[in-house]
């Protein structure tokens, strides 16, 4: 009995030890995968309405949907480097000032940023290595990527577009050199390559495709087998533009798949699939109208493919309805790696980020507005600058020429019909008032205003707010704390005072308990 006691002690020290010693599981590694001008009027996850019939097959991308979760309804700007700088900062364009193309007279990103590699690099305890690959499009310099961008490691193509595929300047941690490689492939072997020398150490790779923007060619047949019978001479492409976006769409996801097949644990990386901006007009697939794609601040311009698989996802191969911006995968990837927008943004920054991680890990749909911007420099007609904004059922667009453009995208997903051209719906009436006030969150050109005084008398109430004189001020109300409850005081009288100050009354508040909100806009 006394040699089985021992034994069996033996035996529960040993596998205390051995408890006790276990390793730790291994940080998640992370892969963002950027496509470049590809809407989600292009993907066959997205665009089902035609089946398939003139869109390229992506199996590789459609493997990280079936392990991952597909948002439906993804917002970017019209545009590479607005969206771009988005990522980048988790912060919209009015508050970096990228909100056209960069290069002429939209300036670069401000080395001020607070960006996503700066995150990671000022707590070096998350252990991770950084790198980007292909195209940066936020300053012209060598190196920018570094100096503004806060990257370590950069390997890719400064500009916006490849003069051609298969001849272009590579920038390599600030030195650049011709390359003839395919671009596609060239970003492929560059990443593989990086992936192989981290070893154990966890990653974040940042992975920026050219394709399938132009200039279209025909890439090497083996990646696009499926259009291998195309002439590729000038004539061909000139007239059938789609087939050769087709075939580019095609060597992306193979190559990606080529990278997806190097990682070294699938299983334990976090792989974020999603295009910059809507196609252009003259690629776009029905139901997208040809006139509404990028460039535009209308749903061919804006909704891009957003997909995301990888150890947080829960009930894997679904759909997704939560508005996402590009701005949110900044807190996504922090939270991702074990960090937070809160833990790591300095005092005084105001970041726009809302990760994305709970509708990875539930299978609820979460509340927020979409919103987008398009600056004008001269290249893009002011008729067409502006600014949009959408909740789950209703989109407004705000255009710099003064005009505004309200739809129902519910019942009219690719906006056929301006409802400012109808009278309202009681339904239709309140999602506009919710988002005319929501508008007001989506600008820095003066201070929120700040209430200075109260007074209510018989069936009247009034608030005082500091004035500004290039301000325009309203009176809004709600009985209940709900979006869609607001709506202005269209008799409210608002007096200026002496004291710079403004007091805006509502000279019939007796129907019952409200609430009370000033509101102020530009003329």
């Amino acid at each position: 009995m006394g040699a089985t006691v021992g034994m069996l002690a033996l035996m529960f020290l040993v596998g205390t030890a051995s408890a006790a010693f276990a390793a730790a599981p291994a940080k998640p590694n992370i892969l963002l995968l950027i496509a470049d001008d590809y809407g989600a009027g292009n993907s066959s996850l997205y665009n089902t309405t035609n089946n398939g019939q003139l869109l390229p097959p992506t199996p590789n991308i459609a493997s990280i949907a079936s392990n991952g979760v597909v948002f439906r309804y993804t917002y970017a700007n019209p545009l590479c480097s607005p969206t771009r700088a988005c990522l980048l900062t988790g912060r919209y364009g009015f508050r970096t000032g990228i909100g056209d193309v960069v290069g002429g007279p939209q300036g670069p990103l401000s080395s001020s940023e607070f960006t996503l590699p700066r995150a990671f690099s000022t707590n070096v305890s998350l252990g991770y290595q950084l790198a980007q690959f292909g195209k940066w499009h936020l300053a012209g310099q060598a190196n920018s990527p570094l100096n503004l961008g806060g990257w370590t490691n950069y390997v890719g193509n400064l500009t916006g577009q490849l003069t051609n595929y298969f001849n272009w300047q590579k920038t390599s941690n600030n030195v650049t050199t011709a390359n003839t490689n395919y671009a596609t492939t060239d970003l492929v072997n560059d990443a593989t390559n990086w992936i192989a020398a981290r070893g154990t150490n966890p990653w974040f790779l940042w992975a920026a495709f050219n394709a399938p923007h132009t200039p279209h060619h025909l890439p090497p047949t083996n990646l696009c087998p499926h259009y291998a019978n195309l002439s590729g001479t000038t004539g061909d492409i000139n007239a059938n533009p789609v087939n050769y976006f087709n075939a580019m769409t095609e060597a992306m996801d193979t190559e990606i798949g080529r990278l997806l097949t190097a990682l070294p644990d699938r299983a334990n990386t976090h792989i974020i699939f999603l295009g910059d901006n809507g196609s252009l007009r003259q690629l776009l697939q029905a139901p997208y109208p040809t006139t509404n794609g990028k460039d535009t601040l209308y749903e061919g311009g804006l909704r891009v493919p957003l997909i995301i698989s990888g150890p947080a996802v829960v009930s894997p191969n679904r759909t997704n309805d939560t508005l996402a911006r590009m701005v949110d995968l900044y807190a996504t990837i922090l939270e991702m790696a074990g960090s937070s927008v809160a833990a790591r943004a300095p005092a005084g920054v105001t970041i726009d980020s809302q990760s994305l991680m709970p509708a990875l890990q539930t299978t609820n749909t979460y509340a927020r507005p979409a919103y987008a911007e398009l600056f004008g420099s001269g290249v893009i007609p002011q008729t067409a600058t502006g600014r949009a904004l959408r909740n789950p059922e209703f989109k407004l667009i705000r255009f710099n020429s003064g005009t505004s453009e309200f739809y129902d995208l519910a019942s009219d997903p690719y906006e056929g019909t301006n409802l400012f051209g109808t009278t309202l719906s009681a339904r239709a009436q309140s999602n506009y008032d919710s988002l005319v006030l929501k508008f007001g969150y989506y600008q820095t050109n003066f201070a929120v205003p700040t209430v200075t005084g109260l007074a209510g008398t018989g069936n009247t109430f009034g608030l005082t707010v500091q004035q500004d004189a290039s301000i325009n001020y309203s009176l809004w109300r709600a009985p209940v704390l709900d979006d869609l409850a607001w709506v202005p005081v269209t008799n409210a009288v608002i007096v200026t005072n002496g004291d710079a100050t403004v007091t805006l009354t509502d000279p019939g508040a007796t129907n019952g308990n409200f609430f009370y909100r000033a509101m102020g806009a530009t003329p």
